[in-house]
């Protein structure tokens, strides 16, 4: 029966993000293991172990990980090197993933061995190790909790005070209070954490209302954005000429069929000039002669690489904005790279040919103030992790930019995935993304999570959207993780509580 418990709360939390998109199944998600950790009327005494606590949490996770990354086998043939080499690869990392749930379940019965409620205690331990996962190199907060949320911004626009990981609680929290409630004996108990339950779940919507229906219009400014939608081919140098004069074709278009009214920039995805274009005349030529004709400034993406002096060259994954009669006049190098894809944090495997690009990591903030807008680019996979567009925001960004390449992903669920967690960062930061992907999914997305443009996904496109602008700093741009510390301070509070009160009995 626990094992099935454990199974249950793994997929619940699967299908809370697409492809099933079952956001509200991840606010009873962890209830089933919290009763396969302690059952139902069990006092202290009849938590599992903390060896069966583990594997019960660390079963979750598989099940929960491998519902999530199910995409990661699926990659299309011609974007992995050894494609059979794609089953191990997400056994490998659902076997690592897993270890955070497993580890939050052993904490957490540890705590409730002292006499802290386990519905308390697992929301705590769970956000902390949620945040542990999204951080450092190995940093991957794909599927934390709180972006199963990301579909119904009106519930969480308290985000701009807690940030996601504020969010992750909230939703961990809605599961122990549940099972507090069906767990308690006695009426007090069953009064309060009912009580919880509907301040938990009421508190968010109606806050959501009351933010929502006093929103004020804020300024915007248009922005341009080309969709491709080229394969992985683009690298041979055979189809390059072909590859970039689509791109400019396309620049071109939107630039005309928005002659009355242009837009202050035009995006090009992450890497869509297959060359160093701000060291290659050629192509370098072209578009800067395509950016003076239409008088528009373009942020192209593009792998750039600069021989060292001993003769090696660093690559890297860049953007660049380009001015009418000024070429280039700022770059931005993603300093947070896809471990095993990008490049690999263990250096000595970069000799190898994994398929990786064996970027090198930037070293300055994605701020660009070039223009009369200033606004803040995030890469690709870097829009997944709060901090950076915290950063470039706080700096002085009014809008975030988001360039990536889905293309990798197929036509999965991942572009979808990827797409939504933008959604945290724009109330985060209570200002407006704009977004171009190769393939999709491009659009904007408003200072409130509203999603106002989607593209589809593996089809061309150009559109020119509004970007609401960011006033006042939120409170989570001004102070960031401060829940983080919270919640730490708590735990280490109810441990500190739960080992006086054992100390005392005992004595």
């Amino acid at each position: 029966m626990r094992v099935a418990l454990a199974l249950i709360s793994g997929a619940l939390l699967g299908i809370s993000f697409p492809k099933f998109g079952i956001s509200l199944a991840s606010l009873i998600a962890l209830v089933p293991l919290l009763l396969a950790l302690q059952p139902l009327g069990t006092p202290s005494e009849g938590i599992v172990s903390g060896k069966r606590a583990f594997w019960l949490g660390y079963l979750t996770g598989a099940v929960f990980f491998l519902i999530l990354l199910y995409w990661i086998p699926l990659l299309p043939r011609e974007n992995v090197t050894i494609p059979f080499s794609m089953y191990p690869a997400l056994l490998l990392l659902v076997a690592y993933l897993s270890l955070y749930p497993g580890l939050a379940a052993l904490v957490s019965t540890g705590l409730a061995r002292r006499g802290v409620p386990i519905g308390l205690a697992l929301p705590l331990v769970w956000t902390l190790l949620e945040a542990l996962r999204g951080s450092g190199t190995f940093g991957f907060p794909w599927g934390s909790l709180g972006y199963a949320m990301a579909p119904y911004p009106h519930l969480i626009q308290f985000a701009e005070y807690v940030g996601v990981w504020g969010v992750t609680l909230w939703v961990a929290l809605v599961s122990g209070m549940l099972h507090t409630y069906l767990s308690s004996r006695w009426v007090g108990p069953k009064l309060i954490s009912l009580a919880a339950i509907l301040v938990l779940v009421l508190a968010p919507y109606f806050h959501g209302r009351q933010v929502l229906s006093a929103r004020l219009a804020r300024p915007g400014v248009d922005v341009g954005i080309v969709q491709p939608n080229i394969g992985k081919d683009k690298w041979l140098p055979a189809v390059r000429d072909s590859v970039i004069e689509t791109i400019l074709d396309h620049t071109r278009a939107l630039a005309l069929e928005n002659t009355f009214d242009p837009p202050e920039i035009i995006l090009w995805p992450e890497t869509a000039i297959p060359a160093r274009l701000t060291r290659d005349p050629v192509y370098g030529g072209l578009v800067n002669a395509m950016v003076d004709s239409i008088r528009i400034p373009v942020l192209a993406g593009f792998p750039d690489g600069e021989r060292l002096p001993d003769g090696s060259i660093r690559f890297a994954n860049s953007a660049a904005l380009i001015r009418p009669e000024f070429g280039v006049v700022a770059q931005y190098d993603k300093r947070h790279l896809v471990p095993f894809s990008e490049n690999f944090p263990l250096p000595f495997l970069n000799r190898f040919d994994f398929g990786q690009a064996n970027f090198s990591r930037g070293s300055t903030s994605g701020l660009f103030t070039d223009l009369e807008t200033p606004f803040g680019v995030l890469i690709c996979f870097e829009s997944i992790f709060p901090g950076q567009a915290r950063e470039v925001r706080a700096l002085g960004a009014r809008y975030l930019v988001n360039i990536t390449n889905d293309q990798w992903f197929g036509d999965s669920a991942a572009p979808v995935q990827h797409f939504y967690m933008n959604v945290l960062r724009t109330i985060e930061n209570r200002c407006g993304m704009v977004r171009a992907a190769n393939t999709g999914i491009s659009g904007s997305i408003d200072p409130y999570g509203i999603v106002h443009e989607r593209t589809g996904t593996f089809v061309p496109a150009r559109i020119v959207v509004s970007v609401e602008l960011g006033g006042s700093l939120t409170v989570y741009t001004r102070f960031g993780d401060w829940i983080l510390i919270v919640c730490g301070i708590s735990t280490l509070a109810l441990f500190g509580s739960g080992w006086w009160r054992a100390r005392k009995e005992s004595g």
